[in-house]
């Protein structure tokens, strides 16, 4: 009898931990990605974005699906796919957060349009392989303090023309278009998918923990 009892004591402890674990891991990856997207515009550089933002919360994942794969736990495995959905949006939607919190917006007048191409080579087993790129350099008339140019693939007006922006005036992100701004979105949409990674990481948990105690009482 005491067997079974210290068993149940430590069904409880495993199951609490594994229900905590995969409530918590989805949203703690997203956040992540988004701590490390938004500190990217500011001092941390692009390959620790990279890092912090998208390879160890993509990596921690990984590793919680995992381990809930080899308890059988199917549903829970799934949820890291919404998950790494929601950590991609994150990502995404910070320079979008940051440019609504601190950005300034300005009405600018395009002084004159300039176009250049780009190239770049990259190798494949059947040999080098050459890509173009027209940019179009926009030459502005801002307020003070405003932006002075517009580098784009597109060409967003021609000269004379009055162009609304939104620029950092920290002058660590491209000024924008506001309507370009799609931060509300992105985090309506990280949060649906980090919560729809939860509840299927909830329920697979507990439905394995159901039939883990299934088992335990049947001996």
């Amino acid at each position: 009898m005491g067997d079974v009892k210290g068993r149940m004591r430590q069904w409880w402890r495993q199951s609490a931990g594994r229900v905590a674990a995969a409530a918590g891991v989805p949203p703690l990856a997203a956040c992540g990605a988004l701590a490390a997207g938004r500190a990217g515009t500011g001092y941390l550089g692009g390959g620790w974005v990279v890092l912090f933002g998208a390879v160890l919360p993509l990596a921690g994942l990984l590793v919680h699906a995992a381990l809930a794969g080899r308890r059988g736990e199917v549903l829970a495995a799934w949820a890291a796919l919404p998950a790494a959905v929601g950590v991609f949006l994150a990502l995404t939607a910070a320079d979008d957060l940051v440019l609504r919190e601190r950005g300034v917006e300005v009405t600018c007048v395009v002084k004159e349009v300039t176009s250049r191409v780009e190239k770049d080579s990259y190798f494949t087993p059947d040999g080098q392989h050459l890509t173009t790129t027209v940019k179009y350099d926009h030459l502005l008339a801002c307020p003070p303090d405003g932006p002075t140019g517009l580098t784009g693939e597109e060409k967003l007006a021609k000269a004379g023309d009055e162009l609304r922006l939104v620029y950092d005036p920290r002058g660590r992100l491209e000024p924008r278009d506001p309507a370009e701004l799609h931060a509300v979105g992105l985090r309506s949409a990280a949060l649906g998918a980090v919560g729809l990674a939860v509840a299927m990481g909830v329920l697979g948990t507990l439905a394995g923990a159901a039939e883990r105690r299934s088992r335990l009482r049947g001996r």
